[in-house]
C-alpha cells in the first residue's frame, strides 16, 4: 500500500488535472454557445440553395448540364472533416472508424475511394496509417472556418467532378444535434438527386441562354453544403470536447474521493501504530 507522502503527491496532481479539465470544460461551453449560433444561421441558408439549385434541376434539361449527369460509379470522393486537436472524446475516431467500413464497402464493390482530408487528425491518420488514397489534405482549419474556406474545397469538388475525376462527392463529418448526441453523417451532393412526388409544385425559374447561370447557382449549392458540414462538425467538436472534459472533471473528483480515504486510513494505521508503540513501551517499563 503507497504511503501517506505519495497518496497527498498524487491527490496534488490529481486537483491541477481537475482545474484544467472544468477550464476547458467552461471554454467549451462558452465555444460551443457561439458556434450553435453560427450554425443555426447558415443551416437555413444552405437548405435554401439546394432549393434553389434543385430548381433549376426540375426545369432545365439535366442532360446538357455535367454536373446534373448521373454516371456510371467507378470513383467517389469522400471530404473527411475532423478536428485540428484532440481531447474531445470519440470524435475523431467515430469518423475515421466509419470512413474505413465505408471505403472497404466500396473497394470490395470495384469502387476506387480518395480522399480530402479537412483537419490535422484525419490527415494525420490516413496519411500515416492508412492504405487510402489522399487526394488532398487541408490542415490548421480551426481558425478560418468560414465561407473562403468552403468556396475552396467546393471549387475543387467542382472540377474534379466535373472533369470526370471522380463520379460521386460525400461530406463525412459529425452532424450536430444537442451537446449530448453527434453522428456522423455521409451526405452525397454530387451528383445532385432530386425525388420529387407527383403534384408537387415546382417553383418557376427562367434562365437565360447562357449556363454559366446553372454553373454559378451549382457553385453556391455546393459552397454552403460544405461550409454546413464545416459548421456542423465545429460545432459537434466542441460539444465533444465539454463532455469529455465534464467527464474527466468528475473521474478526478472520484479519484480524489478514493484516494483522499486512502490517506485518513494510512493515517489512522500510522496513529495506531504509534499507540500501540507508546503503549507497549509504557508497559514494558512497569
Amino acid at each position: 500500500m503507497p504511503g501517506m507522502r505519495e497518496i497527498k503527491a498524487k491527490i496534488k496532481s490529481l486537483k491541477g488535472t481537475k482545474r484544467i479539465t472544468a477550464a476547458m470544460k467552461a471554454v467549451s461551453a462558452a465555444k460551443l454557445r457561439k458556434a450553435q449560433d453560427e450554425l443555426f444561421n447558415v443551416r437555413p441558408y444552405a437548405e435554401v440553395m439546394k432549393g434553389i439549385t434543385e430548381g433549376l434541376y426540375l426545369r432545365e434539361n439535366p442532360a446538357i448540364h455535367s454536373i446534373f449527369k448521373v454516371r456510371p460509379v467507378k470513383r467517389i470522393e469522400l471530404v473527411v472533416i475532423s478536428s485540428d486537436k484532440g481531447l474531445c472524446g470519440a470524435f475523431n475516431a467515430n469518423i475515421i472508424r466509419n470512413v474505413n467500413r465505408f471505403a472497404r464497402q466500396k473497394i470490395e464493390e470495384g469502387v476506387e475511394v480518395s480522399l480530402t482530408t479537412v483537419g490535422n487528425k484525419a490527415t494525420q491518420f490516413f496519411t500515416k496509417y492508412s492504405d487510402l488514397n489522399v487526394r488532398k489534405s487541408i490542415k490548421d482549419i480551426f481558425r478560418r472556418i468560414g465561407l473562403p474556406l468552403a468556396q475552396e474545397i467546393a471549387y475543387d469538388l467542382y472540377l474534379g467532378y466535373t472533369s470526370e475525376y471522380f463520379d460521386e462527392v460525400f461530406l463525412v463529418y459529425n452532424k450536430f444535434y444537442n451537446a449530448l448526441k453527434q453522428e456522423v453523417t455521409f451526405e452525397k451532393i454530387m451528383p445532385l438527386s432530386v425525388e420529387v412526388e407527383e403534384g408537387t409544385p415546382v417553383a418557376e425559374y427562367t434562365v437565360g441562354p447562357d449556363e454559366k447561370v446553372v454553373e454559378e447557382a451549382v457553385k453556391a449549392y455546393v459552397s454552403a453544403a460544405v461550409l454546413r458540414a464545416l459548421k456542423e462538425s465545429e460545432t459537434s467538436e466542441h460539444a465533444a470536447r465539454m463532455t469529455a472534459m465534464d467527464n474527466a472533471t468528475k473521474n478526478a473528483e472520484d479519484l480524489i474521493r478514493k484516494l483522499t480515504i486512502s490517506f485518513n486510513k494510512a493515517r489512522q494505521a500510522a496513529i495506531t501504530k504509534e499507540l500501540i508503540e507508546i503503549t507497549t513501551a509504557i508497559e514494558a517499563m512497569k
